[in-house]
């Protein structure tokens, strides 16, 4: 192929997507299967579209695929995809795949032939050699395989990986930290917010980049002080709303800074009113509620421009109210909630009740809350808003521990494909047969089907934490 020739992007998404759909249906189903026929039909027409000037090559570059002279950039409905083949191919020590112009003539038994041996090549001591050798066994001289000659790709990939989520970790206890710091001084004087300002802006840069890693994080639960946790995980689930509904970048910084103030005036509250196991006094309740004004009073002591301060007092005011202004504190000089105060809401009430409280036996599953929340839109939430969070988390919402139609359990990862919130990525989790859960296979539910033929493999039920006694946030950081 010419190297002037460009590739439409599209294109090269569309067949990597193809020889991941072949290489997954053949490795489960035997050739006279329907699914593995119709794989092959897409593949060799994907193949032959791209062969129509001459030969083709699939290459694989630091942990980037290439079609011809194309680098397939990156896109969030081809992650998982992409994500994939770059473990297949990099396990087998393929650098490269030639499809020369020949493939067009290709028999649907010899493309079915050389998935079969692409797959299998895994099982021998030098997968490249053995496949090399069986493919000319095979008569399949219409591809050509090549070593992977960047010998770090793997390490470079799984470098950059680990920076990334120690970067969220990282940003994560910071702010817990950040946050404790400025209810501890800011009842002693004027305290400053350059610290927290940097980290929001850090994190509004993370969930811009991977909003289904912070959402995994907010499943972190057993802090040491879980009100400054409790903060954080707000922070982060208001700010992946924002971004939901594409808010500026600044107004994103303005919310992440909302969140992690918003429980300020807590500080004021007596442990044993927060963290009291039954029903408060009246007199109790009458103090708990007094904590977002309480709260907005320490906002006003913070070492912040005054027009920094206007944009951060109104969320922590408002996250008790109703839309219909009803709820806690009582206010006659307000008609309406601002939006901050809406999102943060939202992402209060989700928070707290997918948490252990001393008020009640258990924490609701992340479907369950989802679903009482949806029972009082219009009256505790803003209905437009909690569907967008409802769209952004998911029916199983990411972080959700889940049983699978063919049985295995598995956590939700991610939802990749921005239309359809129904068929997420799960990380299947595997019983070390010691008390815990280690990672399994990473499986798309959008591109698995139950290995008997009899359907999707789909989700039949959430499953309590409690159940299997795994911390969620634990394998966002190690597995995706």
């Amino acid at each position: 192929m010419s190297e002037r020739q460009s590739i439409p992007e599209r294109l090269g998404h569309d067949f990597l997507r193809a020889l991941y759909h072949l290489i997954s249906t053949v490795r489960i189903y035997q050739d006279n299967n329907q699914l593995v026929r119709t794989s092959v039909s897409s593949f060799q027409n994907m193949l032959n579209e791209l062969t129509i000037s001459g030969d083709i090559s699939l290459s694989l570059y630091r942990s980037r695929f290439h079609i011809g002279e194309e680098k397939l950039r990156y896109r969030r409905d081809a992650a998982i995809v992409v994500y994939n083949m770059v473990e297949f191919f990099s396990k087998r020590g393929i650098g490269s795949v030639n499809f020369l112009e020949s493939s067009r003539d290709a028999l649907p038994e010899k493309i079915m032939t050389f998935t079969r041996l692409f797959n299998d090549a895994i099982r021998h001591e030098n997968p490249h050699q053995w496949l090399e050798q069986k493919l000319r066994e095979q008569n399949c001289s219409w591809v050509q395989i090549f070593p992977r000659q960047d010998e770090d790709a793997t390490v470079d990939s799984e470098s950059l990986k680990d920076k990334r989520y120690e970067k969220a970790r990282k940003n994560y206890f910071l702010a817990i930290e950040a946050v404790k710091e400025v209810a501890n001084k800011v009842s002693q004087g004027m305290v400053g917010v350059r610290r927290s300002r940097r980290l929001a802006q850090n994190i509004v840069d993370i969930v811009k980049e991977d909003a289904a890693l912070m959402i995994g994080l907010t499943t972190l639960k057993g802090y040491d002080d879980y009100t400054y946790a409790h903060s954080v995980n707000v922070a982060l689930l208001a700010t992946c709303l924002g971004k939901h509904i594409e808010l500026s970048d600044i107004s994103l910084e303005h919310l992440t800074i909302c969140g992690l103030f918003h429980d300020l005036g807590k500080v004021d509250v007596p442990k044993k009113i927060l963290l009291k196991h039954g029903v408060l006094t009246d007199g109790e309740w009458d103090l708990l509620k007094a904590h977002p004004v309480m709260g907005v009073r320490k906002i006003l002591m913070l070492n912040a421009t005054p027009s920094l301060r206007s944009r951060i007092i109104l969320g922590p005011f408002e996250h008790h109210l109703n839309p219909d202004m009803t709820g806690y504190p009582r206010t006659l000089f307000m008609g309406h909630m601002s939006l901050m105060g809406k999102i943060l809401r939202i992402a209060d009430v989700y928070e707290a009740l997918t948490a252990e409280r001393g008020y009640r036996p258990r924490s609701f599953l992340p479907d369950e809350a989802l679903r009482m929340m949806w029972g009082s839109a219009g009256k505790s939430f803003d209905t437009i808003l909690l569907k967008r969070f409802i769209h952004m988390m998911g029916i199983y919402p990411i972080g959700s521990v889940v049983e699978l139609s063919d049985g295995n359990i598995g956590l939700v990862m991610d939802y990749p494909d921005e239309t359809e919130r129904t068929l997420p990525l799960v990380l299947l989790l595997v019983n070390d047969e010691k008390g815990g859960w280690q990672s399994g296979e990473m499986v798309y539910l959008a591109d698995q089907n139950i290995k008997d033929g009899s359907g999707r493999l789909n989700i039949v039920r959430g499953i309590p934490l409690a159940k299997i006694r795994i911390n969620p946030s634990d394998f966002f950081l190690h597995s995706m």
